[in-house]
């Protein structure tokens, strides 16, 4: 980050800079969620902020002094739940603390964590890092999935990670990129290269836990993203798939929370969501767009929309396209 004054002579991408450990707080409460920070060296305390948003994501990249950031919902008044972040660390090092797990995190690794639970984060020296945020709809991931990847550190040593870890930093090396379309395909590629990361995550953890419920979990939601499209898809179909019996099927989403069904209309619906809010695919027919993701009828598609996301596809897109406008 350019050491850009506050206020005046400041451009869009240039820093919001702070002096004090009291005005960054302000800052990053305002800029993600409440949060609380705190540092022992309060007289040299300095640090600085660019944020944009891309499509569904908030992207901040950050420079600071050594300080610690917590985060404690205060219940229903609380505004700040319902969002990841997403941190790739660039310069420096920090500690993730989050529903008993405790990762350190160098450069080019990544972590997820909930603002709806608590969390802290300590940051020993001068860190400079990316942060996404987002609301948890847009994480093709199921809430059981992601809530084994929290504070988890996804490091450079795997390749996947690697490249992912390397687009996202170029995003923080042109926050002037991220501006109208541009801002809105590239905030698509991050999600969709995150959710790789994160599959890829646990993947591997069910390998090493060689239970045999989680390695068919995971091979049914596989499966289930690859054929969303094809008419066919049901439990009968995903049952023969993966030489089980459809009651079998039934109770490994049962133990979810969620059916089968369930599960295939919350994918189809959120794959539909994306396109509708694709600046790339607004002359494509709303219809249309249900039909190729499974909903042929359209007043059903109309309604089963609405019903998930409180406006019909025709206002998600209106209102998707009047915001980048």
């Amino acid at each position: 980050m350019v050491p850009t004054p506050t206020g005046q002579g400041r451009t869009a991408a240039s820093p919001e800079l702070v002096e004090s450990i009291r005005d960054w707080s302000r800052l990053t409460s305002r800029s993600f969620v409440p949060l609380s920070c705190t540092t022992s060296a309060a007289r040299t305390f300095r640090a600085g902020l660019v944020g944009r948003e891309a499509g569904n994501l908030h992207v901040s990249h950050l420079r600071f002094a050594p300080h610690a950031v917590e985060r404690v919902p205060a219940g229903p008044a609380d505004t700040g739940g319902g969002r990841f972040k997403v941190n790739l660390q660039l310069e420096g090092r920090c500690v993730v603390e989050q529903d008993g797990r405790r990762s350190v995190l160098t450069p080019g690794d990544l972590t997820l964590y909930d603002t709806s639970e608590p969390y802290r984060l300590e940051f020993p020296e001068e860190s400079r890092l990316l942060v996404l945020m987002f609301d948890h709809h847009v994480l093709d991931l199921p809430p059981a999935a992601v809530a084994q990847l929290r504070a988890c550190r996804l490091g450079p040593e795997g390749g996947v990670h690697d490249m992912v870890a390397s687009f996202l930093a170029s995003m923080a090396d042109h926050m002037d990129a991220l501006t109208g379309m541009n801002a809105q395909r590239l905030g698509n590629s991050a999600l969709d290269l995150l959710t790789t990361s994160f599959n890829l995550e646990l993947d591997d953890q069910v390998a090493v836990s060689r239970h045999e419920k989680d390695r068919l979990r995971a091979a049914v939601h596989d499966w289930v993203e690859a054929n969303l499209a094809s008419p066919d898809l049901g439990p009968a179909t995903i049952a023969r798939a993966h030489f089980v019996s459809v009651r079998r099927l039934h109770q490994l989403f049962r133990d979810e929370g969620t059916t089968v069904s369930a599960w295939i209309r919350t994918r189809r619906l959120e794959r539909c969501r994306r396109v509708l809010e694709d600046p790339a695919s607004a002359a494509v027919p709303v219809a249309r767009v249900g039909a190729r993701w499974g909903f042929p009828d359209g007043a059903h598609f109309s309604r089963v929309f609405k019903a998930a996301y409180g406006v019909s596809p025709s206002q998600a897109r209106a209102r998707a396209l009047a915001a980048r406008a």
